[in-house]
């Protein structure tokens, strides 16, 4: 395994973790709120969008129809993703480039 494959292992294996912890934040945050309860603050679920969750809390809020239409959540949201799929991107680009000169 060359040293870009083994980047790309983390990188992915990264934002899968990351995104099983935002999933289940938000999956929490929605009960939470059904049962009237102390939620989680908006910036530790941010926090765990911009460590690499924003795929798996994206997931969520659209399968739970949680925090989609509260715009200033969503802006911060949406910026975090945008800046995650880019590097994403370069991490697929760079493997690519890998592998054609391999």
């Amino acid at each position: 395994m060359s040293a870009v494959d083994l980047a790309l292992s983390v990188f992915v294996g990264w934002q899968l973790v990351w995104s099983l912890v935002a999933f289940v934040a938000i999956w929490h945050d929605k009960n939470l709120a059904a049962s009237h309860r102390w939620r989680i603050p908006e910036d530790r679920l941010h926090g765990y969008e911009f460590w690499g969750g924003w795929l798996g809390s994206g997931l969520a809020q659209r399968l739970w129809r949680h925090k989609t239409y509260k715009e200033s959540y969503q802006q911060v949201y949406k910026r975090t993703a945008l800046i995650w799929l880019a590097a994403c991107l370069i991490v697929l680009s760079v493997w690519i480039v890998s592998r054609l000169n391999a």
